[in-house]
């Protein structure tokens, strides 16, 4: 099998970029992950206090501030 120079070249540029693609394509930052964005505490009764705890983590490589909070 013979390679044309055009393929070759190709090859080259291939081998020399693939490498370090992953590197260009990670995002730096803080990344939000929250385990569970919702919950149904089902059918309670009037009066009753109703309590549940959400996991947030930082899966990024900067801190991550929050700022803000909105109930919904």
């Amino acid at each position: 099998m013979k390679l044309s120079l055009r393929n070759f070249c190709a090859f080259l540029v291939l081998g020399l970029v693939l490498p370090f693609a992953s590197h260009v394509c990670a995002v730096s930052g803080p990344k939000i992950f929250i385990q569970g964005t919702s919950f149904d505490f089902g059918e309670v009764k009037e009066g009753k206090i109703l309590e549940h705890s959400f996991i947030i983590m930082n899966k990024g490589d900067q801190p991550l501030k929050i700022e803000r909070v909105r109930p919904g």
